[in-house]
């Protein structure tokens, strides 16, 4: 019974403890396996603004960016990234630039981290790897942060340290994410041992140091998970990883209480059960026959379990005899599979072919040979960036060989990878892989091989291309020599891979793009040609093509990026293949632009010549033609003034005759005024001096101003002006101006049209437009004649009688100053007679405005006025006194400026051109001596520079000669 008992209480006992360790082994395999996993999860975090920094700063510091406009765009913009709480910029002495956790002017303390916490800084001027700095203060208050800090490298010489400022609650945040264990907790340390971030009682340990005991374990390396007894704080086992990039710590906690005291119950369980089954066994021990137990005891305590002794009990010898052989058994197979574990270490280290061994299907871990680091370019332990393609593309992770075999369990064949090391060249490799399959078929891992054939594919390249180089170089020589060596080019049709020289790609203008792959195509360098070229271009190579044609020269012109235009000639060689295809095309191009220019330069010339003898031509009979009908129509009115001045010497003044010729002088004067005024205004309007003085102001008022004005001076006698007025419509526009344009529009109407006949002024609203329109019952404009009506000293048939005279300006001028109102003139003409519309942009009527009125008598003024010519004088006078004005006449400036100021009259009538003193300086001195009454300037100049130069010197109107007596009259008035 002892026998039977005893081993059952050993076999419980160890058990139990077996069970107690398994347990703890896997509570600090968890504990191990959340600390790996959370520092990886560090580590990204803090490569991911490592990368992002790195970004920012090549892209915009390196390339120009101007750094006050960098921290603008910082300070104004959206937040790059979420967990940076700031981001500052130092120059390559250590300087702060500036920092977006501080207000331009503020206090940094106040704000923010201060980089004078973070000494690491200073690493950077010698050091180029990225800095990651422990625990940072944040401003006068307890909140920290940490920073992160690339230094920014151009062309081998450090130009700024760029860097972010990081706060606590990130890592706060990825603790809690990395799902500590039940009941356990997650803390991030910095390099000096000061507590980042913690999942439980943060507030209570942030900013504080790990216990010195606790950091010497770890520090040593004694163990992978430590015990810690904090004062006053229950025990705990910690297990903890290095983050590599920052030298952090991860460290991973669960209580120790639960874990001792399962160890204790565990413990006095066995004891118990133990001492129990000894008290009962040894009451049957000695029961037991010696010669079972002891050499049981003897094989059961040897190792290997060896006992020469005689053995009474046949099993027992039977079991020691299978215990042997087994133990020697193992130690064979022990010592056979060391012997190949041994072999294939060193194959595996020594083999020139990168191996890695995958050991789980994900890929989780995995073991690299030296040759495989040595093609990644794994130094030290740390892999930089690679890139893997595949047919010039990027491969995806996912697709790698190791990672295929091990996900499908199948075998993946050879296949060619470009590697593509960051900092490092590019290399060519063949890789293949082969899954591990575990008892049940299904894949534990995989194996794959990277074979290094760099050397060989770029011999391969080299060779192919210096064959290629020699076959093509021979034809370039060729047609170089003929086409005078100025660019080639070398197209092949099935690979539609297009070569060239520098030449020729400055001949295309794409010296920038010639490294572009997309530039390598013909289709690319055709859209540059220019399209009813290339479309030429197209059917002759085509032609070439169908004839089996061997060589061909064609002239095209190409638009350059800057929107030149270069002529080309190239001349092309093209090799056909066995059946007569097109296989090769070879060509040289000639630059023809200069050689094109000059042909257009000779043909423009010639063009111009002509042009310019047949406008000289033109120029010289329109001359002709306008200073005979100039002639003509001075000598009409002159005559007519002439003939009524003969009259007035011989009749009574008072007589019915007298009383004609004072009015045919007078009409005759205003038609010699207004000619004057259309000659003035028309070469104004043309060269683009007419200055509109604009107000809101209603057509109907200026059509029916123009019909009185018509009816006072007689010019409508013979005719019958008929208004139409509907609804008012309102117009932006200067009312001179438009007053002028319907005065000539219906004086011309009144010229072509027979007495007795009626006229038609109307003005009405349509839409958002204002219409004028003048219609005569006239004989109609000709055909011919239409198109032309409004140039330049165009007329229609004149009458025998003369009637129609004039100088042919007057549309010319309406047309102009409608459409520098912003409308449109046009005419309709047939046998019925002819309309003339203009339309205007309308506008809302203003509020209330009141029309401005002129009396039929203005009131008594006293008034000087100042002219050298004694008959304008004399004339002039008479009117004004007849006008009931009261007038002190002067003859000369410095007698005029005397009676203004002695009298200070109303109004000033001043001549510009004066003896003495002109007006100009009588205004100036007439100002600045204190006189505020009406100045009007007199002058046979009405440019516009002078009536600007008038008004500027004091005057308030400019006239010009001869005076409008209506238009004096309004002004003294206004008086």
């Amino acid at each position: 019974m002892l026998i039977a008992t005893i081993p059952v209480v050993v076999l419980m006992s160890v058990r139990i403890f077996r069970d107690v360790e398994a347990r703890e082994a896997r509570m600090w395999s968890d504990l191990e396996r959340t600390a790996r996993a959370t520092a990886q999860s560090v580590e990204r975090e803090l490569g991911s603004s490592i990368d992002a920094l790195a970004i920012l700063g090549r892209t915009t510091l390196l390339s120009g960016e101007d750094t006050r406009a960098f921290e603008q765009a910082l300070r104004t913009g959206p937040r790059l990234r979420p967990n940076w709480s700031g981001i500052f910029l130092a120059d390559a002495r250590g300087k702060l630039l500036f920092d977006s956790m501080v207000s331009p002017g503020g206090d940094a303390a106040a704000s923010g981290p201060s980089l004078r916490e973070v000494p690491e800084i200073l690493r950077l001027r010698t050091d180029s790897a990225p800095m990651v700095s422990g625990l940072v203060r944040q401003g006068n208050g307890n909140r920290y942060a940490t920073a992160v800090a690339v230094p920014l490298v151009d062309k081998g010489v450090l130009r700024y340290v760029i860097g972010a400022w990081v706060d606590i609650a990130p890592w706060q945040d990825l603790l809690q994410k990395s799902v500590p264990p039940d009941g356990g907790f997650l803390t991030l340390v910095d390099r000096e041992r000061r507590i980042l971030a913690r999942t439980r009682f943060q507030d209570h340990f942030v900013g504080r140091t790990l216990p010195a005991g606790l950091i010497g374990q770890a520090e040593a390396g004694q163990a992978r998970v430590v015990r810690e007894d904090p004062g006053g704080i229950e025990p705990v086992y910690h297990a903890w990883q290095v983050v590599p990039t920052s030298g952090w710590t991860v460290l991973v906690g669960v209580p120790a209480a639960p874990l001792d005291t399962a160890m204790r119950q565990a413990l006095v369980t066995t004891i118990g059960g133990a001492l129990l089954c000894v008290v009962l066994g040894l009451y049957f021990a000695f029961l037991a026959a010696r010669h079972l137990v002891g050499p049981l005891g003897r094989l059961a305590a040897g190792n290997p379990p060896r006992y020469d002794g005689y053995i009474a009990v046949r099993e027992v010898a039977t079991l020691r005899e299978a215990l042997n052989a087994a133990h020697e058994r193992d130690v064979q197979a022990r010592l056979r599979l060391q012997a190949t574990a041994n072999e294939f270490e060193t194959l595996f280290n020594s083999s020139p072919t990168g191996l890695a061994f995958a050991h789980d299907p994900q890929c989780r871990e995995v073991t690299c040979n030296p040759a495989m680091d040595r093609l990644f370019g794994v130094k030290g332990g740390v892999a930089p960036r690679v890139e893997v393609l595949h047919q010039g593309l990027p491969l995806d992770v996912k697709l790698h060989p190791l990672r295929r075999a091990a996900a499908s369990g199948a075998p993946v064949p050879p296949m060619e990878l470009e590697i593509v090391v960051e900092g490092g060249r590019r290399r060519h490799a063949l890789a293949q892989a082969v899954p591990l399959l575990d008892a049940r078929g299904e894949p534990r891992g995989a194996i794959a091989a990277y074979v290094d054939i760099t050397d060989r594919v770029y011999s391969d390249a080299q060779l192919v291309s210096a064959n290629r180089r020699l076959r093509e170089s021979q034809h370039l020589v060729d047609l170089a020599q003929e086409a005078g060596h100025v660019g080639y080019f070398h197209y092949h049709f099935a690979a539609k891979a297009l070569n060239w020289t520098q030449g020729q790609a400055s001949l295309f203008g794409l010296d920038s793009e010639a490294s572009v792959p997309r530039a390598r195509t013909f289709r690319y360098w055709g859209r540059r040609i220019e399209r009813r070229d290339r479309q030429r271009l197209e059917q002759t190579l085509r032609r070439v093509f169908a004839g089996g044609q061997e060589k061909e020269t064609v002239e095209y012109r190409v638009v350059l990026p800057d929107g030149a235009i270069r002529w080309l000639s190239t001349r092309v060689l093209v090799l056909y293949g066995p059946d007569r295809r097109p296989d090769q095309m070879i060509g040289v191009t000639v630059d023809m632009t200069e050689e094109k220019r000059a042909q257009s330069e000779r043909a423009r010339l010639a063009a111009l010549e002509r042009a310019a003898r047949l406008e000289a031509e033109a120029a010289s009979k329109a001359k002709d033609e306008f200073l005979a009908m100039l002639g003509h129509e001075l000598r009409n009115p002159l005559s007519a003034i002439a003939a009524a001045i003969e009259v007035l010497e011989r009749v009574p003044g008072d007589d019915d005759i007298a009383a004609n010729a004072r009015s045919i002088v007078a009409r005759q004067t205003r038609h010699l005024a207004r000619m004057m005024d259309d000659l003035l205004d028309v070469g104004r309007v043309i060269a683009g001096k007419v200055l509109l003085v604009r107000r809101p102001i209603d057509l109907g008022v200026l059509a029916r101003r123009v019909a009185a004005t018509l009816d006072v001076t007689g010019e409508a006698r013979g005719h019958s002006l008929r208004l139409e007025l509907g609804q008012q419509a309102w117009v932006d526009a200067d009312a001179t101006r438009l007053e002028q344009v319907i005065t000539n529009l219906v004086t011309n109407a009144i010229k072509y049209t027979p007495p007795g006949s009626e006229l038609t002024l109307s003005v009405a609203g349509e839409g958002d437009e204002a219409v004028l329109r003048v219609r005569d019952n006239g004989p109609g404009i000709p055909a011919s004649l239409l198109p032309h009506i409004f140039d330049l000293f165009v007329q229609g048939e004149r009458t025998p009688d003369r009637r129609a005279g004039g100088l042919g300006i007057g549309l010319t001028l309406a047309r102009r100053l409608v459409e520098l109102h912003g409308g449109r003139v046009s005419v309709n003409s047939s046998a019925d007679g002819t309309v003339f519309e203009v339309r205007l942009p309308a506008i809302e009527a203003p509020a209330n405005e009141p029309q401005p009125a002129v009396s039929d008598r203005p009131s008594r003024r006293h008034l000087v006025l100042v002219e050298d010519n004694e008959d304008a004088l004399s004339g002039l006078r008479a009117a004004l006194e007849l006008d009931g004005h009261s007038v002190l006449a002067a003859c000369d400036g410095p007698s005029g400026l005397k009676a203004v100021l002695e009298t200070r009259p109303d109004a000033a009538i001043v001549d510009i051109g004066l003896p003495g003193m002109t007006g100009l300086e009588l205004a100036r001195r007439s100002r600045a001596a204190g006189y505020t009454g009406l100045m009007i300037a007199l002058s046979g100049y009405g440019r516009e520079p002078d009536v600007e130069r008038a008004l500027a010197c004091g005057f308030d109107h400019h006239l010009v000669k001869p005076v409008d007596a209506l238009a004096l009259q309004r002004l003294l008035a206004e008086a």
